[in-house]
This record gives C-alpha cells, structure tokens and sequence, in this order.
C-alpha cells in the first residue's frame, strides 16, 4: 500500500507546533547555552539606599541576609566595605532586586601586632590601604585597635604569603571561634594536616566539608579559639567559597586572582574563570592582580565577557542615599537613616545639587558621594544631591 501522503497544510501544521515549542523553552530561560536566569555578584559594599555591589545597585530590603554558615543575619550588619556575595533577579540599567545577601568575611581572630599600614591577625597579615573601611567603633580607626583585641576584617585574599587587603575592619567581641579564608596548600589528607595563609591546621574525619579539601582551592575554615599542642588551628568546619555549581545568565566578581593556570582556567575569589573569548583591558592576566570580572555563570564557572584588572590600591567613589537621620552642624557631620555610616561635609571642594549646604537638615532626601577620609571612619562627601 502506498505511504500516506503529508498534505501542504499538515506539514505547515507540524512545522507551526514545533515552532510553538522551541519559543516555550526558549521563553523559560532553556535552551543550550542560555544559562539559568537571574545574576549572582561578589564584592565589597561600596554604597547604600539600596546596597552597591559592583557598581549595580541592589535593593535588599526583601532579601534573606545570612553568613557564610548560612546563618541568619540581619540588614543592619550590612556596612561600606562589607565582603557580600549576591543573588539577584536580572540586572537592569545597574539595578536589580536581590534574594539573598550573604556576608563573607575573610578573618576572624585576635591582633597580635598593629603597624602604620597593617595589622597581623592571627599570624596573618591584614593589609590597611584608603580604601579600608574601619568600623565606628573604632574612633580614629587603625589607632584605636589594639593588640589582643578579636577582630573580623573584610578583604581581597592574596595568593600567597597569607595576606589580605582590608575592605573593612570590625571588632568581634565575646568570639567563640575565630575563622581563616585562603588558598589550602600541603594537604595530607593521611595526617589531615594541611596549610593555609602561612598558618598550620589540622582536621578530624568528621569535620564537615573536608571532602572538599584540595591543594589550591580558596577554602573558609573555622577554627577553635586555641591551637593544638603542635601549634596547629583546629578546624571545625570546612566551608566552599564562591556560586556553587549553578547557572546564572549575569555574573559579577571583583577579587584577586588568587591562581591562575592559563586565560581559560583562573580562581578569582572562589569563582573559576573562563577568559579566553572576554575583552581584557590592563592585562597581561596573573596571579595576584585585582580584577573586575563580568559574564554568566555556566555549571558554576564564570564564562567572563570582560575582564578589568584595578590597582590593588585602589578605593572606590563611596554613596550613602536617604533621609538625614542626625546632622552635627558644628562638626559638619551627618548620618542617614537606617545606617551608622556618617558623611562629612566639611571639604572646601563639595559640590550641592539642588540645594545649598544651609538645606541640609533631618528628615531631607540627599545622595552624598565622595571617598573614605584618611582614618578611614566616615565619607568625605564631595558631592551632595537633594533628593524629593
């Protein structure tokens, strides 16, 4: 029997239904290549009305804020110079509604030595450049931190020699552990020793994560208060940096290279980069430059567009947006709602939109931008917006 002939408007029938499902997966975010919606960033807080990262702004006000344990914390422990990794919803025009905000610090412990441009904690070095941020709890900042205080600094890790560059720096009082973050080297996983920032460990078969040990990888570790009798931190828990093994089709990452094998296969702040198709402005690329990386996230590596390399000196415009909370006329100092940052608006160089400086007053809208003053405590306004 002859085969059944496909009429004209049959195949136009079928050719319409296929049609219909390849937009469907495409319009659900499928498809290869295509990557998972929304956008993941990490980095230092640089402003707040909504939190800065990376230059996008994101509003946080309905996001879950959790630390590296993935316990629950609250928007107030948000400040300048926080070290945050962020997930979000598509970012549009520098702006995006994140989901979840979670606070990655870099070390926890107690200072045993301060100097003009460091500290060491815990047998590390913290290094202090313009752009680090100290707490107001600190008055006059690096001068009022003193040996044997517990501190938690925000940082860029170095590769080697146990280094971080301080973003921020907070006191810990009342600490029940202190914590490291860095590249893991001489791993035995016979002994369950291993190093790590210059510091020795040693860890249990029962520890949680130390399947995830390896030699290079950039690990969070938490600690006992006290080493062993060998001299050794004993690890607690054992914590993976950076996205996970997720898709997401914007990604952003600002960090050192912290091991680089070639263009195609670098770690920057626990995100493995693939560069070799990005856009390099201020290469050669190496480990130990600061870099700012953009693209998507492809099983959990960033497949970068672009690739920034910065000065590892580098500090960054600062924003605070609002309502003024408190104003000291005197002192020309102001805070904004909802934040202990305070904002100077003191320099003979600031610049007024909208307004003059006799229009600052509590309960008035501003946008203050400007850079960290040279202890470190407070924005030096450069240029003050009035807001509706």
């Amino acid at each position: 029997m002859d085969q059944e002939r496909v009429s004209p408007v049959r195949r136009l029938r079928r050719w319409l239904s296929a049609l219909a499902v390849i937009w469907l997966v495409i319009a659900c975010g499928g498809g290869v290549g295509t990557g998972g919606t929304g956008a993941f960033a990490s980095g230092p807080i640089t402003g707040f009305g909504s939190i800065v990262v990376d230059g996008v702004h994101f509003e946080e006000s309905g996001a879950r804020i959790e630390d590296d344990d993935g316990s629950s914390r609250d928007r107030s422990d948000l400040h300048l110079g926080t070290m945050v990794e962020v997930e979000s919803g598509e970012i549009r025009d520098d702006a995006a509604t994140a989901s979840q905000v979670r606070i990655v610090s870099a070390l926890v412990g107690s200072v045993t030595s301060v100097a003009a441009n460091a500290l060491v904690v815990n047998g590390q070095t913290v290094g202090i450049n313009a752009g680090t941020v100290f707490d107001d709890r600190f008055p006059g900042g690096l001068a009022a931190i003193a040996v044997g205080q517990v501190v938690e600094v925000h940082g860029f890790v170095m590769p080697s020699g146990g280094v971080i560059i301080a973003t921020r720096i907070e006191p810990k009082d009342g600490a029940t552990e202190f914590k490291f973050r860095g590249v893991v080297t001489a791993l035995d996983t016979v002994a369950r020793t291993f190093d790590l920032g210059g510091q020795h460990f040693s860890y249990s078969g029962q520890v949680g994560g130390s399947g995830d040990l390896a030699n290079g990888a950039l690990t969070r570790v938490v600690v006992a208060i006290q080493p062993n009798t060998q001299g050794r931190w004993v690890v607690t828990s054992v914590g993976r940096t950076g996205p996970g093994n997720v898709d997401r089709n914007q990604a952003k990452a600002r960090g050192v290279i912290v091991a680089f094998t070639s263009i195609a296969n670098f770690v920057v702040d626990g995100f493995t980069v693939d560069a070799s198709t990005a856009q390099i402005t201020g290469g050669p690329l190496a480990s130990g430059l600061r870099v700012e990386v953009e693209g998507r996230l492809q099983a959990g590596v960033l497949i970068a567009a672009s690739v920034e390399v910065e000065d590892n000196n580098h500090h960054d415009e600062l924003e605070l947006r609002g309502q003024i909370a408190s104003l000291d006329p005197l002192a020309k100092v102001f805070t904004i709602s909802g934040h202990s940052e305070r904002v100077s608006y003191a320099r003979t160089d600031i610049e007024y939109d909208k307004g003059t400086e006799a229009d600052l007053a509590v309960g008035r809208n501003v946008r203050a931008t400007g850079l960290l003053s040279a202890d470190g405590t407070l924005l030096e306004a450069t240029r003050i917006r009035f807001d509706k």
